[in-house]
């Protein structure tokens, strides 16, 4: 199954996206209405979609949840029209997506995952995805600049790479709401935990230290009082970031075999580097820090999948008496996070990235 990197509305070029690696197999694409990309790989906003006539394959053209919908959609068709005619028999599904289709590749891989059904999703393989598109939020723990740099460090870098900084620019055409970047299917890292921060009104939500806007806050509760008089109440605190139990328990679900693919992010801005007395910090933790790119990303996701593998299924399957040693190795290997170098021309692959997917896919499928 091949979700495409974005909505082209052409079949014909959803066909030429699916990487060689699959084309050994058989393959459904799973076509999504989300805003579509030009030929420049910018992305062209749901009310100007090209030739749009009325009730053309243009006109439904919407934000978040279209695509989702899109993609549930077909995965259903798939799985009650192909499913294997012999009870006996059972057939694996491997979802694979890039860019924008990387991310419902993977938010339906981590809901379809059933080892017991004849047939249901039992491996991921996803390119230069968004996992976590709260991350881009100025309000985000990544984009909070430190306490000492300089104000010009309130503007948000364009860090990761000229795709990833162009999924950024283009989120008002994406979703509706700040509050849809906190839906785990479309940020499937929500799935394993809480983001620690409240939605924002808008997407342009001040980037200010929160030291800064709390004194506003208390200033600004000092001078406007309730219409009886009494001072209004302060505002609810941010919730606390947690780790959620995903697969929740009792559940039939499973961490998929996922293989998540990315270009070499670039070096980190200055910008993204937080700042001790004038100085750019060097050691490894905090070059890290602000860090956002399509590597960190996938870095994140597959840590959250091995930790789910590590922490809650071998609890549930280590015999009694056994360590579970053995555990770490197979939350390892169950979900790897993988630098391919420079994707290909538009955007595909690459050589590099078609080798891996080739070989880790022969490990566990027969192809």
């Amino acid at each position: 199954m091949c979700l495409p990197p974005f909505f082209s509305g052409d079949p014909a070029e959803s066909v030429e996206q699916v990487p060689s690696f699959l084309r050994a197999c058989p393959t459904a694409i799973i076509n999504y209405r989300w805003p579509r990309a030009d030929a420049d790989g910018g992305l062209l906003p749901p009310e100007s979609p090209p030739d749009s006539g009325e009730g053309g394959p243009y006109s439904a053209l919407g934000p978040w949840p279209t695509p989702l919908h899109d993609v549930l959609f077909g995965y259903d068709w798939i799985t009650q029209n192909l499913s294997p005619a012999d009870p006996s028999t059972r057939r694996d599904i491997l979802v694979y997506g890039s860019y924008l289709g990387a991310g419902l590749a993977a938010a339906l891989a981590l809901t379809e995952t059933r080892p017991d059904a004849r047939m249901a999703v039992r491996a991921l393989v996803a390119f230069n995805g968004i996992y976590n598109w709260t991350t881009f939020l100025p309000d985000h723990p990544l984009n909070r600049r430190a306490r000492d740099a300089p104000l010009s460090d309130l503007v948000l870098p364009d860090g990761g790479g000229p795709a990833f900084a162009a999924l950024r620019r283009r989120i008002p055409a994406l979703f509706t709401a700040p509050s849809d970047l906190f839906d785990p299917f479309a940020s499937p890292s929500l799935f394993f935990h809480t983001t620690g921060m409240t939605p924002p009104d808008d997407f342009a939500a001040s980037a200010l230290p929160s030291s800064l806007a709390s004194a506003i806050d208390a200033l600004s509760l000092g001078a406007a009082p309730g219409p009886d008089g009494a001072p209004p109440p302060p505002p609810d605190p941010a919730p606390r970031k947690g780790y959620l139990a995903f697969p929740p328990r009792h559940s039939e679900l499973q961490i998929p075999e996922a293989l998540l693919l990315h270009e070499t992010a670039p070096p980190p801005s200055p910008l993204a580097r937080p700042r001790r007395r004038g100085r750019v910090a060097t050691t490894p933790k905090r070059r890290k820090a602000g860090e956002n790119s399509f590597a960190a990303q996938a870095a994140e996701l597959a840590a959250l999948m091995r930790r789910s593998v590590a922490k809650l299924e071998a609890r549930h399957r280590i015999p009694a008496g056994d360590e579970g040693d053995g555990w770490e190795a197979e939350a390892e290997s169950r979900a790897r996070a993988e630098d391919v170098g420079a994707g290909g021309a538009g955007h595909a692959l690459g050589s590099r990235g078609e080798e891996a997917a080739r070989e880790w896919l022969a490990e566990r499928m027969d192809i």
